[in-house]
């Protein structure tokens, strides 16, 4: 079987931890840490960005973290979504999902980073490749 859906399948019932917890408790993580639609998708947003400067300035070092930080996100992806489905479902309120929407986010985010990193250092290679061969 694949890591990956290995990691999944027991990332998923984790995810079902959060039918035991109630509004109160949700609503209590929500306010504690100022979490809004904004913050809760900012992940993404970071991981675009933050990729795209790490390309831009060649930090090819990270790539040897490709299949650990791979795994990462989809453990917290699997867990975040099966979590916001789990509290939709028990609440009926997607505002009450944004601290679980916020680690799906986070692994997207973490996914974004290294393929627009990957991207940008293998155009500035071809770049660099380019210019020789005109030379």
């Amino acid at each position: 079987m694949n890591i990956q859906k290995t990691i999944a399948l027991v990332t998923a019932p984790l995810g079902l931890i959060f039918l035991v917890s109630d509004m109160d408790q949700l609503w209590n993580i929500i306010v504690a840490t100022q979490l809004d639609w904004y913050k809760a998708f900012q992940p993404m947003a970071l991981g675009i960005i933050l990729g795209c400067f790490a390309g831009l300035l060649r930090l090819d070092f990270i790539q040897k973290a490709t299949v650990p930080i791979l795994y990462l996100s989809t453990a917290l992806f699997t867990f975040g979504v099966i979590g916001s489905l789990t509290i939709y479902f028990e609440h009926q309120l997607w505002v009450l999902a944004l601290p679980t929407l916020w680690l799906a986010a986070l692994a997207v985010g973490l996914y974004a980073f290294m393929v627009m990193q990957l991207r940008f250092s293998e155009r500035y290679k071809e770049a660099q490749k380019k210019k020789k061969q005109e030379k």
